[in-house]
Order: structure tokens, then sequence, then C-alpha cells
């Protein structure tokens, strides 16, 4: 297909992740309004049935990139005999950054990332990928696939597993409230996000983090970040904060999530610093079909977690799999 692309994929593999990590068969970019998007597809091995159980959509929050999960998670994916398709977020890993500054996480609307998913599975996963097609989507992806599905329809989607959805914000009141105060304006927009900035890997300190007990997986991101610096992102800026509180107005309003008819499973991170896990349950309670599972003791990045927390994801994932797909 024309949007393959052999320069999407990454620069090298940083040698203490080869033995876990998965290449992908297919990357490519797909050229959505005013940037390239990078995605990579994984193909099940060879089994002696020749099929694949279905398909994977994996989407990962702010600031994350496909390496990350195709360092463990895409091939526990394809050990459960899954295809895999997964996507770069505009603004970050290979996909176009919106900036000169390659740091900033910017947004112009949360729009433009619907937009973009929703090209992504029109063109890169509908015609080709197994049936049926599971999403897994983490935090920002989760809020985006929540609301691309209420405001187009499944498509061809059949489930969901969403975790740690961004549903609401810790000390949200707060950060509206400043935002308010700051004009709209490109120069201000554009700013790093008070608290936040360029990624440096030396203010990385384990025990201050907020998205994982494992330290192992936490720094798959300083791994992969030296391997390929074209993959490296800092924090979001003032205008990505703003449009992340109106998209999530927008998620709340009534009427709104109440259209998603699929079956969803809300995972939250019992220990979350980042996302109000208690928004979960009552976002699940208005879903047709919604169910809500929470994982005590887990931070933010529920996947990234330790072995026997990431079981406890495993065992929800397998059982929604197994109980809507295989009907």
């Amino acid at each position: 297909m024309s949007d393959e692309d052999p320069t999407a994929a990454p620069a090298a593999v940083p040698a203490e992740l080869g033995a876990t990590y998965r290449p992908a068969e297919r990357y490519g970019f797909l050229q959505a309004s005013g940037a390239r998007l990078r995605f990579a597809c994984w193909n099940v091995p060879a089994t002696e049935s020749g099929t694949a159980e279905g398909t994977v959509v994996l989407l990962g929050g702010r600031g994350e990139f496909i390496e990350k999960y195709a360092t463990e998670v895409v091939g526990e994916l394809l050990g459960r005999g899954y295809c895999v398709y997964a996507l770069d977020w505009r603004g970050q890993g290979l996909s176009d950054r919106a900036l000169a500054d390659r740091s900033k996480g910017h947004i112009d609307n949360f729009s433009t990332y619907m937009a973009d998913l929703q090209l992504f599975l029109d063109k890169v996963v509908a015609p080709t990928a197994p049936r049926p097609i599971l999403a897994l989507c983490h935090s920002m992806g989760a809020h985006i696939m929540m609301r691309v599905l209420a405001e187009n329809g499944s498509g061809p989607i059949s489930a969901g597993v969403l975790c740690s959805p961004m549903t609401a914000l810790k000390r949200e009141a707060m950060l509206r409230s400043v935002l308010m105060l700051m004009p709209e304006v490109p120069a201000l927009d554009e700013r790093y996000l008070f608290g936040t900035g360029p990624f440096v890997v030396f203010a990385r300190e384990f025990h201050a983090n907020i998205v994982t007990h494992d330290e192992r997986r936490y720094r798959f991101t300083d791994q992969w970040f030296a391997a390929d610096p074209r993959l490296a992102l800092g924090g979001p800026t003032v205008g990505w904060a703003r449009q992340a509180v109106r998209s999530m107005t927008a998620a709340s309003a009534p009427g709104y999530l109440e259209r998603i008819e699929l079956p969803l499973m809300l995972v939250s991170a019992g220990e979350d610093p980042l996302i109000e896990s208690r928004t979960h349950e009552p976002v699940a309670a208005r879903l047709r079909r919604g169910e809500h599972f929470t994982i005590a003791g887990a931070k933010h990045e529920v996947m990234m977690e330790t072995d026997a927390l990431r079981g406890l994801f495993w065992e929800a994932f397998d059982r929604l799999a197994k109980g809507t797909l295989r009907q």
C-alpha cells in the first residue's frame, strides 16, 4: 500500500529491551489534515488454525509512543492471538509535531485528535484488520476513543478496554480557574503548562514518579528516547491543557456518552495521582453496556505496572475479550 514507509520504523532498538520488543510487520504514515500520522501493524504468528482471534487497536496516552507498548504489551497481545494496530497521536512519537519546538506537547483542538483517529480506523484498520476488533486505550487515548464512539458510532470496533480513561483530572478545578484567567492567544497557549518543561532524563527520579511502581518499565521511555531521539517529548502546553478540559466538558454533557452502543470496560488505577478515578464508575453507569473495574494499588499506567498488578489487568482484559468478542 502507498502509505507504507520504512522510515516510520524506529531508528534503533535499546539493547536492554531487545528480548521482549516486537518490531511491526508494517510501518507507515497516514496523511491527515496538516500532519502525517505514524502507525504500525503486527500480524499474529502462524498457528495451526492459521487464523487470528481478532485485532486490538492500541492507543496510548499523552506523551506516549508506539514503541513503549511494543516493548512488552504487543507481544502479550500477539501471544493471545490478536493482530495489533497502533497509532502515534499527532504531536507524539514519529507523527508530525505542531510546533517548531518538538518537545512541546500541543494541540489546537481535541476534535483534531478525533478526526485523526477516525481516519486511522477508516483507512488503515477497517480495510485489513481481522475481526472482531477490540480497542485497548490508555488515558488520553481512551478519552478520544470514547468521544469518537459517541459522535461517529462503533464503526469497526466491537468492544473496548479503557485504562485510566481521562474523564476528569486531579485538581482540575484549580487548573480551570487558572486557564480562565489566561487570554487564549498563541503566545500563551504555546508555552509549557506551569510545572512542566522539556524532557530531561536526569529529572526522572523513579522514587518521585507518579505513573508506576515498576522501575524497569518506568525506564522504557528513557531507553527509547535515547535510542531514537525523534521520539522524545516534554510536557504539555497551556493550549493542550485548555483543550483537554474543554473536551472533558463536552464528553460530560447529558446524553453524550449514552450514545455509545458497544461494551466498554473502564479500568481504574486505585492510586492514580493524575486522573480522578472516582469519576469512572459514574461514567461506566452512563454507558449502555459499561463495566467498571478497579486495580487497587496501581498508579496511572496500569499496563506498565508491576507483574502482580498487570496480572489483574490481563485477567480483566481476557474476561472481556472472551465474553464479548467470542460470543
